[in-house]
């Protein structure tokens, strides 16, 4: 298989034609049209049928991952997540972070709505909520970086407010699936206030939570940040109506598509200048992972709003960071940085040293909800060989996935991130957005998935 190393614009705009042909024994009438005008899936996903696959992934799910946090993990009696654990569960570093405490409000409460209302899963987000309220909130829409276990500040350099929107975006998109589980009216005003606050600050000029690397002293913006209101405000909007954040979010989903986009090369720039042009330094890199995580989450917001051309848009992008980005010798994707053209320091191509198992996981979030709705065979071809690397290289007895290997699958330590920091977040989240989707597949006939509207 070719691995593509220029950008036309037929391949970039999605119209120059099949990138990834059928694997044999695979035709393009596996997902073609049936008698109803709505595709039929394959029997099989990954070598199991669709009800063993949706088993598999309840199992994942439920009697491997979540006992993993009762051990330690989760603060059973204070409420809130430990993150820094040692493979038996148990605490390596007193901390609770921000993010990891919104990620977890976010997990809870979306297992009580999508599976079943369990008493459990809501009791754990109440006690999360309260605890990032009580210890961690600042007023006026900040939050406490970094605390002990029992809520008192830790006396670190990052302590209080970060400078970045990161750590209000999560407590936000926490307290937003929580106010959905519980009608708390008070959890919607504080996400509210939290999410004003993050655009408010996002957009002064002298926004020091995206620095420019090359450019001492300029703010910058952040496809991340962009993500992270189109994510958290997609949630928001069925169950709130405001008409001036619906604005925040079309405005970000433009920005997304429009700004971030590169068509010169075919891909999305992390950073702009504060003012989205573009960095000239910066023209020829991207980040494959919060790419495709990026598209898959504007995605959402096209089935939320009906929009079949953003969501095509999205998917063709999609399937070209995968195959750009792809090592087609050890697999997996190379997810951190990826260079148009060499310099003297890296090579043209995809940084293939690294791989993390969260940036495998948004390609399975997106390739499953491609197949969802379209049944194209490319989406089940990339489906079935990130789950395959995935499940080879990512998967430990504890239940938690490692956060990253090398090419040859071995443990890679991230920069800056302990190496016993266990996720909260992106791995289960695939899983049960991946559990959903089977779901409906099921309940479908093993047909694709009706556009809305």
């Amino acid at each position: 298989m070719e691995h593509p190393t220029s950008a036309s614009p037929s391949a970039a705009s999605g119209s120059g034609g099949p990138l990834l042909p059928p694997a044999p024994g695979r035709t393009a009438s596996t997902s073609g049209p049936d008698s109803m005008g709505v595709p039929a899936l394959p029997g099989k996903i990954a070598g199991m049928t669709l009800p063993e696959l949706r088993d598999d992934y309840h199992h994942r799910i439920f009697d491997a991952y979540l006992p993993f946090w009762e051990k330690g993990g989760y603060d059973s009696k204070l409420g809130g997540f430990i993150t820094e654990l040692y493979d038996d569960g148990t605490v390596q570093t007193d901390e609770k972070y921000i993010w990891y405490q919104g990620r977890g409000l976010w997990v809870y409460s979306f297992l009580y709505n999508s599976f079943g209302n369990d008493s459990r899963y809501l009791e754990i987000a109440r006690k999360t909520r309260e605890f990032m309220v009580e210890r961690m909130y600042r007023g006026d829409g900040l939050w406490q970086q970094m605390v002990f276990s029992d809520g008192r500040s830790k006396d670190r350099s990052d302590q209080g407010s970060a400078e970045d929107i990161y750590g209000p975006m999560f407590a936000a998109a926490g307290l937003v699936e929580y106010y959905r589980a519980s009608g708390d009216a008070q959890s919607l005003e504080l996400a509210l206030t939290s999410i004003r606050t993050s655009v408010e600050r996002y957009d002064n000029p002298n926004y020091g939570g995206v620095r420019i690397r090359d450019e001492a002293g300029r703010a910058g913006r952040s496809q991340g940040h962009s993500f992270m209101l189109v994510w958290t405000l997609t949630q928001l909007l069925p169950l709130h109506d405001d008409p001036a954040l619906a604005g925040v979010l079309k405005e970000h989903v433009d920005h997304i598509m429009n700004d971030f986009w590169n068509p010169d090369y075919g891909i999305t720039n992390e950073t702009l200048y504060h003012d989205y042009t573009r960095i000239p330094s910066l023209a020829g890199q991207f980040t494959p992972g919060h790419s495709i995580e990026t598209l898959w989450m504007v995605m959402h917001e096209a089935l939320r709003t009906g929009n079949r051309r953003l969501f095509d848009e999205c998917k063709f992008r999609i399937r070209r960071f995968v195959e750009m980005a792809w090592d087609y010798v050890f697999e997996g994707m190379g997810d951190t940085g990826y260079h148009v053209f060499a310099s003297a320091d890296t090579p043209a191509g995809p940084v293939l040293d690294i791989k993390t198992m969260w940036s495998e996981c948004e390609i399975l979030v997106a390739a499953m909800l491609t197949l969802e709705y379209t049944g194209e065979v490319w989406a089940l071809e990339w489906y079935e060989r990130a789950r395959a690397f995935t499940l080879r290289t990512m998967t430990t007895p504890c239940g938690v996935w490692r956060q990253a290997v090398d090419r040859l699958g071995n443990d890679r330590q991230r920069t800056g991130i302990s190496i016993y920091r266990k996720d909260n977040f992106h791995q289960v989240r695939y899983q049960m957005y991946n559990l959903l989707s089977l779901d409906r597949i099921i309940g479908n006939g093993g047909h694709a998935t009706p556009f809305p509207g």
